[in-house]
């Protein structure tokens, strides 16, 4: 009879748990967290044009590591999902005699959307009207900033070009 009863008494508890579990405490891997930014780098003489900067680096601002996968003339960056801006150092010709180094802050303001319980939140950016600020003064290789998709939600099209 012992036996009986503690097979009774898994199988309840068993019963219990599986069918506790709610669709929405499980996070589906289809869920995207927060976007990245998607940049393009322009031709100052003509926007239209995408133009690759010569020795192109970025590195993350108070770091020594430059940020993997820039390829081209667009790239991707994290955001802050705590704060409401971040800043980088756009390199041209990184490692080279004649550098060039400005520090761009990034302004935007996030607003959190409810998934589910399982994945919590995820953040989302609107650009502020002033994109981008240079905050070192100088020999500045980047001339200004063009919003091409103000609301960031997705990584599908460019959000900010960098002209230079």
């Amino acid at each position: 009879m012992n036996k009986l009863s503690f097979k009774i008494f898994l199988s309840l508890l068993f019963f219990v748990v599986f069918f506790s579990c709610e669709r929405d405490d499980i996070c589906i891997v289809d869920v995207k967290e927060s976007p990245d930014l998607i940049f393009l780098m322009l031709d100052k003489e003509n926007t239209n044009n995408r133009k690759t900067p010569n020795g192109f680096s970025i590195r993350a601002l108070g770091t020594q590591d430059i940020l993997p996968g820039i390829v081209s003339d667009s790239m991707a960056l994290p955001l802050k999902i705590n704060d409401n801006s971040v800043q980088f150092e756009f390199i041209l010709n990184f490692g080279s005699d004649n550098e060039n180094i400005d520090t761009l802050q990034i302004n935007y303001q996030r607003f959190d959307t409810f998934i589910n319980v399982g994945c919590g939140f995820r953040s989302n950016y609107i650009l502020e009207s002033t994109p981008g600020i240079i905050l070192n003064s100088g020999n500045n290789w980047i001339k200004g900033f063009t919003i091409l998709k103000d609301t960031i939600t997705d990584e599908t099209n460019a959000h900010l070009g960098i002209i230079h």
